[in-house]
């Protein structure tokens, strides 16, 4: 009996769980989907741009459409060759085409590679030459199916057709149709809400898309994932890629960390030029990028050096990972690398094949990761370990300047009245407050265990987040940071989160609640968040101020919690740097629940003197004396908003001045009080 050979049937539903793994595997954020389909998907259509020099008239997008009562992700690519290559009509001659490309190397096929798992008409140059971005195609649909149509720069000719996954057998199929069959099927399958194509590029309909692709496009999250993967292709080709939520159209921008460092405040940057990585090879870098940002609001999606391929980021690499250095965490930068051999063989050698991280144990990536370590360490001795010295120093004084000014102050705060919410021997009604702002974060289910903010080990703070408020008439990118700062300065983000803020958008950043365990220190603690400007707006919030790249939003959540220790007695105000460059601001306060916060201008010509010569004692003074003023003009202010009965004969007496309609009288009167209070306190 003769031997019969059988075909192995392969599990083809197993093969596109086993391609979603991998990718969720590589990318560790939970919009993993996302992130890897909008990177695959732009690479393969920026391989494709006719215009490989210039990228002219090349665009690409991401759009969420309903047609005929069904959602479709659909992604659009123009000035691109289309889905080219040899038309076939049989599966014998589709047998003969990639029997062409695997003994010929045979490029420009197209489309017989786009419908066949695991093929590539690519060569080792271009980037996504393994096959298996398309397969994340079908991973995104919940159907398992895609629709697709193309217009072929090269005979004109229109595709189209149906990719999907066999529920019965578990193989991927497809149909496919040509010209006027194709166009009379495109409309029999999509309605008169759509037409076909009519330039020279490709669009791919995701069937019934996955939520998290749905979530990733309406809040923004895609488009940064694009604007920080594409920094490149968009700095350098002014690249048009863009993602419509059905809202508004939007176009990735160029992110803030990577704009000139003319347009960035407070960094250090040192450019290292070409040069061969290691001795005795070829492999030689076009240029490596390094800036030192400190305390600045970096998000962890661009912190490390990014390693670029082929105009897109393919993974970064922190910086304390490769230099064990105080403060070398606030590094980032990006490198370059000459196409051959250097980019080309760590492509093909090290790259892995989601296109988001390299096998850093085999050259050349070894050789480059050596490289990059020691320039980091260069970098270091000139800036690093000068400035981050520099930087602590001032930052302590000013803590300890703070901290010194308002014990200090507490006398004064008794003598007039001024308590904190749970200290106060009287009930006022609450002076006005500042008028909410029309970009804002608010915290509206916080909860304490007890009154008084002390938390004990073992017990919850709920509610530990915090909802971003867009009244600003227009959607805007911002980045939202939530963390805890300890008395000593010692920061821990929460979470973070870059998002596209709409005016109904209904979003929590933050865990829901926070378990006190003993890794809190006893002591006293803050919740802050601040919202942070990604892109530039020609419209001025309501107070005039321009919104830039950079431009902090909203700063003011500020919620402090004791661990296992009660809160302080020295009153209701806390002292808070807020650098603007702006010269009508020196000091300003706000209420809050248990007090009031008084800012200082850090940036303003007087305080930063003070804080540059490192004169702590200068700058407690400082505070000191225009603290005593605000307490008095807050003292002022809580009296017009007090019940007459509430008041002693003392704080009637201040209360009548101001209802003589004599403005004139109240200065006199401050001036006194002020100096009655320095006369004491220096005495």
């Amino acid at each position: 009996m003769a031997n019969t050979i059988f075909t192995q049937v392969v599990n083809r539903e197993r093969d596109i769980e086993a391609v979603a793994d991998g990718y969720k595997t590589k990318i560790k954020n939970d919009l993993w989907l996302a992130d890897g389909l909008q990177k695959d998907a732009i690479q393969n259509s920026w391989d494709a741009r006719l215009d490989k020099k210039h990228s002219k008239d090349w665009e690409c997008g991401f759009s969420i459409q309903e047609l005929n009562k069904k959602n479709y992700l659909c992604i659009t690519d123009k000035g691109t060759t289309g889905l080219s290559g040899t038309k076939f009509f049989t599966p014998e001659e589709l047998a003969k085409i990639l029997e062409k490309i695997s003994t010929e190397n045979r490029r420009g096929e197209d489309l017989a590679c786009f419908l066949n798992s695991n093929w590539s008409s690519k060569n080792s140059e271009d980037g996504g030459n393994r096959g298996r971005g398309k397969t994340l195609f079908l991973v995104a649909s919940k159907d398992k199916k895609v629709f697709f149509e193309s217009l072929r720069s090269t005979d004109n000719s229109y595709v189209f057709g149906e990719l999907y996954l066999d529920n019965i057998d578990k193989q991927v199929k497809f149909v496919l149709l040509y010209d006027e069959e194709g166009k009379t099927a495109f409309n029999n399958k999509f309605g008169v809400g759509i037409s076909p194509i009519s330039w020279s590029g490709t669009r791919i309909f995701i069937s019934n898309p996955d939520s998290t692709i749905l979530e990733s496009v309406r809040d923004g999250q895609m488009l940064i994932f694009i604007s920080n993967s594409r920094w490149e292709s968009i700095k350098k080709y002014e690249a048009k890629i863009f993602v419509d939520d059905g809202k508004e159209k939007r176009y990735a921008e160029l992110p803030y960390w990577y704009e000139s460092k003319e347009k960035i405040k407070g960094i250090e940057e040192k450019e290292f030029p070409a040069e061969i990585i290691k001795e005795g090879t070829s492999y030689k870098t076009k240029r490596l990028l390094l800036r030192y940002a400190p305390n600045s609001d970096l998000p962890d999606s661009i912190r490390g050096i990014a390693i670029q391929r082929g105009g897109m980021t393919i993974e970064r690499i922190p910086a304390e990972t490769l230099v064990k250095e105080q403060g070398v965490g606030d590094i980032y930068g990006w490198i370059e690398m000459e196409n051959k051999p250097l980019e080309e063989d760590m492509k093909i050698r090290c790259e892995g094949p989601e296109h988001f991280d390299f096998s850093w144990n085999i050259n050349p990536a070894r050789h480059l990761k050596n490289y990059i370590q020691w320039k980091i360490r260069e970098f270091a001795k000139d800036y690093l370990k000068i400035i981050e010295t520099e930087q602590a120093k001032k930052n302590k004084i000013q803590r300890t300047a703070e901290q010194e000014a308002i014990r200090s102050l507490a006398p004064l705060f008794k003598k007039i009245g001024l308590f904190g919410k749970y200290h106060g021997k009287k009930k006022r009604k609450e002076a006005s407050r500042k008028k909410n702002e029309v970009l804002r974060l608010s915290m509206p289910d916080l909860e304490f265990p007890r009154d008084n903010r002390r938390v004990n080990y073992e017990e919850k703070i709920k509610g530990t987040y915090v909802v971003p408020i867009n009244e600003y008439g227009e959607s805007i990118l911002v980045l939202i940071r939530f963390f805890i700062v300890s008395e000593e300065g010692k920061t821990e983000i929460l979470q973070e989160k870059e998002i596209s803020l709409h005016g109904d958008a209904n979003i929590k950043i933050g865990p829901d609640e926070i378990n006190i365990s003993k890794k809190f220190k006893v002591g006293g603690y803050s919740l802050k968040a601040r919202m942070i400007a990604l892109e530039a707006k020609e419209n001025r919030l309501p107070d005039g101020t321009k919104i830039e790249k950079g431009t902090i939003l909203y700063e003011r959540v500020n919620q402090k919690f004791y661990v296992e220790t009660d809160p302080p007695e020295s009153g209701p105000f806390d002292f808070q740097p807020r650098g603007k460059e702006d010269k009508n601001y020196i000091f300003e306060w706000e209420q809050e629940e248990d007090g009031y916060i008084i800012f200082y201008n850090e940036l303003h010509p007087r305080i930063k003197s003070l804080i540059t010569n490192q004169d702590k004692d200068k700058l407690k003074e400082y505070l000191i004396e225009h603290g005593s003023l605000i307490a008095l003009q807050i003292k002022f202010e809580e009296l017009i908003a007090s019940e007459e009965a509430d008041l002693d004969d003392e704080d009637k007496e201040l209360l009548m001045i101001s209802k003589t309609n004599k403005p004139a009288e109240v200065f006199p009167v401050f001036l006194k009080k002020y100096s009655e209070f320095l006369w004491d306190l220096n005495k």
